[in-house]
């Protein structure tokens, strides 16, 4: 587990977590949230290790997985002075990239993966890839500590180049 979730995933996944948990007052939807990420993950990192998929697949998800990031992080940081406008706007953008990344993923997995746990990733991506609830989570200040955590995770994640 720790050669696939390292402190930073770990962080990430925390925080989302804890806001899934928050927004939608549901601690069970939270927990299957992150059960279902750890177990793509895992399943992916063994099949890498197999030989049966090669990591480098993975980087075609990295470009819209890394936009999204990079925009939530400019709308976290301009949520209270971009017109409302703009702001569901470019939500809706990350929502996009978000399932350009879902997409990718499940194409790279799907014929080593159940349908069961195809579901799961798009259970997982359907967690963040939705601009109403993004917007819901950047508005909602008793979710601002664990969102300033979230948003710093994503943007140690693109400070990093894969090549």
């Amino acid at each position: 587990m720790k050669a696939i979730i390292n402190e930073e995933t770990a962080t990430l996944l925390d925080a989302l977590k804890k806001i899934v948990r928050k927004e939608s007052g549901d601690p069970k939807r939270a927990e299957e949230l992150e059960k279902n990420i750890i177990k793509i993950a895992v399943k992916a990192y063994l099949l890498i290790e197999k030989g049966k998929l090669n990591a480098e697949e993975f980087l075609k998800a990295d470009q819209p997985l890394r936009e999204a990031f990079e925009l939530l992080s400019r709308c976290y940081n301009q949520r209270g002075r971009a017109n409302p406008e703009s702001f569901m706007n470019a939500l809706k953008k990350v929502e996009s990239l978000l399932k350009q990344s879902e997409e990718i993923f499940t194409n790279i997995l799907a014929p080593h993966l159940t349908t069961k746990n195809i579901y799961r990733i798009s259970s997982a991506f359907g967690a963040l890839a939705d601009a109403k609830f993004l917007q819901r989570v950047f508005y909602d200040e008793t979710l601002d500590e664990d969102l300033g955590k979230l948003i710093e995770a994503m943007d140690y994640y693109t400070q990093f180049h894969f090549n």
